[in-house]
């Protein structure tokens, strides 16, 4: 306060000497201008000062640049000397910046506790101290400074009531600042205090900010990474997938550059007008949030039609997102499947009703062959002829039916491609005939052998047949089927005078589900089939047309082993055991077990004769007379209620093992596979029905003694 009195008094003095008289007018006033521009000079410089300051806030530099930028305001906006600004922390100031019109730096480890020296002091209680002359000053701390100082003025810097650091104004000059600085830096204080405030505030945010931002950085990198991820399996999938936006589609994946090369923009650049129609009319059903699935058969582009399954899901307002699987495969598949199942039932029924027609027949032919033709008249041999031959017709059809009627599992034997041809075309004689439609046979006489699966080799000629017939629909025409032997391969040609194929789609005909025929009449997959088929047993298939139609030529390896002798291929119509049976005991005594009441009589007729015949209705009945007699042979039917003919022989051999080798059986069902793993596994001797009774004379004769031997 001593320093405060002092200036006064001079201030005082002054006055005194400028109300006296005899004072120059002249020197009076250019006084008060000198000090008029002193404080213009200084109000302007300190509100400069407070204008640079205010806008250092839009630098966003950081806090310790605003000390810095603080100190060297006050030098150049003011006539001080020299400037600092400490910050309080911890009950100690902390000198934060310091500069003077010298360029002399303070040091910044300067720390100065609260209450100690004029800025301690001013921290510790809050408000301005301004020291006219620091000689005179019990509490300035010389050591603290390394500058000349004459006066000083301390400003509290605070941020609402709270004190959080100081500035330090001084000056060489003994009594330099006036009560004119003092308002003036007292405001400049607050305005610091304010923005310093604000600074930290920037500060603190700024560093959020770039935590943040690293932050939203590694998110970024990792959501570009989990987007890649999820575009390639969006790619990846044979799914179409597309973003429909305010009527056009934003995002298309992969999946649709199989069926354009051209950028796709809207619907119509992906379905026909009538598909992006219906399409566009389920998103407008849709609410946002909403989705919904359904199959449509929908047109591409490409000219191509597609069973879609679709999921369609609105998104938002303008967005929607549509998945399309394409499921034609599947549908053709599924239709593909219940064709299959159809025919399997079919081939149940067509076996069942095979088996029975044989038991029929059997007699047919068997009580033809015994009657007595000399004693028949011309009329009665041309009748009884006439009944053996359509027999025998109705016997090929049969085994024609029993073999397409199998679903045989694949398995390669030797074979002459002429039994299959010829069972061919016996099962399809009844309908080409009714159709005026005839089929000639140009085959080269001797075998023509192959290795492959038989029922495959089957399939491919009757899906021939079958289009060559859809060729030449209802109009009469020929089917030539021509097989024949050239440079050690076997080739078949299937030429009909149908309409023949139109050019621009020969490409096309071996394609899966590429049809020409009429909806419902095709499924397309006929020759894809067959392709696959000739293929897969190491051959060709080609298809062109004619002057007269079109003609498809297969050509197959031939094969040099010998032809299989098994029950399921060939026409061996009996088969026996071979083993050595000549020194065994042969007797008199048959025994038959057959179902059939007319085929039980056939044969004891046919037996009887020469031998003793004892006849049994089913096995379970004929194996409670295993042991009446020394049976030379045991005929069995396979199929018969209460025990069939497997069942009897398991139970028999359990009876008697000898008993193996004197069975024989007697089936029409020799494609099944069940009665196939039978015979291959117990080789047991068998006759397939319908017989004629020299071949049961010729088998039996392998077995029993006549009975006329035994007297």
């Amino acid at each position: 306060m001593g320093n405060k009195d002092n200036a006064m008094t001079n201030k005082s003095a002054n006055l005194e000497s400028l109300s006296d008289p005899d004072s120059n007018r002249k020197d009076v006033l250019q006084y008060l201008l000198e000090k008029a521009t002193v404080f213009y000079e200084e109000t302007i410089g300190v509100l400069s000062g407070i204008f640079r300051i205010s806008e250092f806030i839009n630098t966003e530099s950081p806090e310790d640049a605003f000390y810095e930028y603080v100190v060297r305001v006050l030098i150049e906006e003011s006539r001080c000397e020299n400037a600092s600004i400490f910050v309080l922390k911890d009950d100690n100031l902390f000198l934060r910046a310091a500069t003077g019109d010298k360029g002399i730096k303070g040091n910044k480890d300067l720390v100065i506790g609260l209450g100690q020296g004029v800025a301690g002091r001013c921290a510790n209680e809050g408000k301005l101290i301004l020291v006219n002359d620091v000689c005179l000053c019990d509490f300035f701390v010389k050591k603290a400074t390394q500058v000349e100082i004459g006066s000083m003025l301390c400003v509290p810097v605070k941020e609402g009531d709270s004190i959080i650091g100081v500035l330090n104004l001084s000056h060489s000059q003994v009594g330099f600042f006036s009560e004119h600085h003092v308002r003036m830096f007292e405001l400049f204080g607050l305005l610091v205090g304010q923005i310093l405030a604000l600074v930290r505030i920037h500060d603190v945010l700024k560093k959020e900010y770039i935590d943040m931002e690293g932050i939203i950085q590694q998110k970024d990198i990792v959501l570009k990474d989990m987007s890649g991820k999820y575009k390639a399996i969006v790619d990846a999938t044979g799914d179409f997938v597309f973003l429909f936006e305010d009527d056009k589609v934003v995002f298309s994946n992969k999946a649709f550059k199989g069926i354009t090369d051209r950028s796709i923009e809207y619907l119509e650049d992906i379905f026909d007008s009538d598909s992006a129609s219906v399409i566009k009319q389920h998103i407008a059903g849709l609410s946002p949030g909403q989705d919904l699935d359904l199959e449509v058969s929908v047109g591409m582009l490409d000219g191509s039609n597609r069973e879609g399954e679709f999921f369609i899901k609105r998104l938002s307002p303008f967005q929607t997102l549509v998945i399309m699987r394409d499921i034609t495969i599947k549908k053709h598949f599924e239709q593909k499947s219940m064709q299959t199942e159809k025919l399997t039932s079919l081939g149940l029924l067509t076996s069942g009703i095979a088996h029975e027609l044989n038991n029929k027949l059997t007699p047919v032919l068997g009580f033809a062959e015994l009657i007595d033709v000399s004693s028949l008249n011309p009329p009665d041999k041309r009748r009884l002829s006439a009944i053996v031959n359509s027999a025998d017709a109705a016997k090929s059809i049969v085994e024609s039916l029993l073999v397409f009627s199998k679903d045989l599992p694949p398995q390669r034997t030797i074979f002459d491609i002429r039994e299959v041809i010829d069972r061919t075309i016996t099962l399809y004689s009844p309908t080409i005939k009714k159709r005026n439609i005839k089929i000639i046979t140009e085959i080269e006489p001797g075998p023509l052998v192959i290795r492959a699966d038989m029922n495959c080799m089957e399939q491919v000629i009757v899906n021939l047949i079958n289009n060559s017939i859809d060729a030449i629909g209802g109009n009469s025409g020929e089917i030539t089927i021509r097989s024949f032997h050239d440079e050690g391969h076997i080739f078949i040609r299937v030429e009909d005078t149908g309409c023949g194929i139109p050019e621009n789609v020969m490409s096309k005909v071996f394609d899966p589900f590429f049809t020409t025929k009429g909806q419902g009449k095709g499924t397309g997959l006929g020759l894809s089939i067959c392709y696959g088929i000739i293929k897969d047993h190491e051959g060709d298939i080609t298809l062109e047309n004619t002057s007269n139609g079109a003609i498809a030529e297969i050509r197959l390896p031939a094969s040099t082993g010998d032809i299989s002798k098994g029950f399921l291929h060939g026409r061996v119509e009996y088969r026996v055991n071979r083993k050595d049976r000549k020194n065994r005991k042969k007797h008199a005594y048959i025994m038959v077990i057959e179902d059939e009441g007319n085929l039980l009589d056939l044969i004891e007729d046919a037996l009887s004769p020469y031998y003793y015949v004892t006849g049994y209705r089913n096995g379970k009945e004929a194996l409670n007379h295993i042991n009446d007699h020394d049976w030379g042979l045991i005929i069995s039917d396979l199929r018969m209620p209460e025990m069939d003919g497997m069942e009897f022989y398991g139970e028999a051999l359990k009876s008697n093992p000898e008993l193996k080798d004197i069975f024989v059986f007697i089936t029409g069902d020799t494609y099944d596979l069940q009665v196939k793993a039978f015979f291959e596994q117990t080789d047991v001797a068998y006759i397939k029905k319908p017989f004629k009774i020299k071949e049961i004379m010729d088998v039996v004769q392998r077995y029993a003694t006549d009975k006329r031997a035994e007297h």
